[in-house]
C-alpha cells in the first residue's frame, strides 16, 4: 500500500533507528574540543538548558553518540572502547556546565546515561510549575526600552523554554504576545500585522518590525541633519554694525571718542573767542560783545575778525 505523504514526510525528518550512524572511535572522540561545539556554559540563572541541549544534540548526533546518553548499555557491550567514549561523554557535560550545575549533579564513576538523565531530570522536574511562572512572565513582557531584536530574543527564550517543559506556545499566540506588548510608537503596525493573509509567523512579525524600526531610525537620523542645517543657517545671518545706535552711547569705545572730539573742540572754540589775555579789541569794545558780531559775508569761514585769527 502507498504511503501517503504526510506519512512519508515525517518519516524522512525523523531520524530512522534501521541504520543508525556509525559512532566515531575512541581516538576521534578524544581529541573534540567541545567548547568549540557547545561555546555556552548550562547555567542555572541563565535559563539556557534548551539552548545547551540543542548543541550537545547536534554534537551527539554528528559524532554517531546518541546511544550513550538515551539508553543504559547492557554490561555485555562495555567494552574497553565503549567506556573510552563513555568516558570522553562524561568529561564532556562537565566541560560545559557551570560550577553550580556541576556541584548538583556530579558522581564519582557515573556513565554519561545517568549524568545526562540527571541534568535532564534537574531542569525538567516539576514541569508545572516551571509552566506557570514561564507562562505568566511570558505574557507581561513589555518592550519598553529594548529593541526589536531583543525584545523578540526575550519572547523567543521564554517560548522555547515553555516547550521544553512541555507546554509549547502556539504560532499565533506568539504573534498575539508580541503585538500585546510592543511600544506604542509601533501602534500603526498592529492593524498591518493582523490583517495579513496568510497570518503572519512569529519570525516574518518580526522581520517586519525590523524594517520598520530601520525606517524610524533612518528618519530621525534625516530630521536631525535638517534641523542642523537649518541652525547654521540661522547663524549666519548679517548682524548690527558696531558703528550704529552706539555712536550716541557715551559708554562705547568709538562713539564716545568723537563726541569727546567735538566737545572738546567747541570748548578750544569758545576759549579763543574769549581772548587769551582779556584786553579788549581796538575799538574800546569789551570781548564779551565780539561774539554776537556777525562776520560779513566775504569772509572765510571760521575767520574771527575781533581776534584776526582763522579757526579751524
Amino acid at each position: 500500500m502507498a504511503q501517503s505523504p504526510a506519512r512519508s514526510s515525517a518519516s524522512s525528518d525523523e531520524p530512522s533507528n534501521a541504520d543508525p550512524p556509525m559512532p566515531a572511535s575512541a581516538a576521534v572522540v578524544q581529541t573534540v574540543n567541545i567548547r568549540s561545539h557547545v561555546p555556552i556554559l548550562l547555567d542555572l540563572l541563565d535559563s539556557n538548558y534548551s539552548q545547551w541541549r540543542c548543541l550537545f544534540n547536534s554534537v551527539l548526533g554528528k559524532f554517531g553518540l546518541d546511544d550513550h546518553v538515551r539508553f543504559p548499555a547492557p554490561m555485555i557491550q562495555r567494552t574497553a572502547e565503549w567506556r573510552q567514549i563513555d568516558s570522553a561523554l562524561v568529561n564532556w557535560i562537565y566541560t560545559t556546565i557551570s560550577k553550580p550545575v556541576f556541584t548538583l549533579v556530579h558522581k564519582p564513576r557515573i556513565t554519561a546515561f545517568s549524568l545526562w538523565s540527571d541534568v535532564e531530570s534537574h531542569f525538567r522536574d516539576n514541569k508545572l510549575e516551571h509552566a506557570v511562572l514561564l507562562e505568566a512572565e511570558f505574557r507581561a513582557v513589555q518592550q519598553g526600552d529594548l529593541s526589536i531584536q531583543d525584545y523578540c530574543t526575550k519572547l523567543k527564550r521564554l517560548a522555547d523554554q515553555l516547550r521544553d517543559v512541555g507546554h509549547p506556545v502556539s504560532e499565533p499566540s506568539q504573534v498575539l504576545n508580541l503585538l500585546r506588548g510592543l511600544s506604542p510608537r509601533y501602534r500603526h503596525v498592529k492593524p498591518v500585522i493582523k490583517s495579513k493573509s496568510p497570518p503572519h509567523t512569529f519570525r516574518s512579525a518580526m522581520s517586519y518590525l525590523l524594517l520598520e524600526e530601520a525606517s524610524d531610525d533612518h528618519d530621525a537620523k534625516t530630521q536631525a541633519s535638517h534641523a542642523l542645517y537649518a541652525g547654521r543657517g540661522d547663524s549666519s545671518a548679517p548682524t548690527t554694525s558696531s558703528g550704529g545706535s552706539n555712536d550716541s552711547d557715551p559708554r562705547s569705545g568709538s562713539g564716545g571718542g568723537s563726541n569727546r572730539s567735538k566737545r572738546n573742540a567747541r570748548q578750544r572754540s569758545k576759549g579763543s573767542n574769549s581772548g587769551s589775555g582779556g584786553t579788549p579789541p581796538a575799538g574800546g569794545r569789551s570781548s564779551a560783545a565780539a561774539p554776537s558780531q556777525r562776520p560779513p559775508a566775504g569772509w572765510p569761514s571760521g575767520y574771527n575778525p575781533w581776534t584776526g585769527l582763522v579757526q579751524a
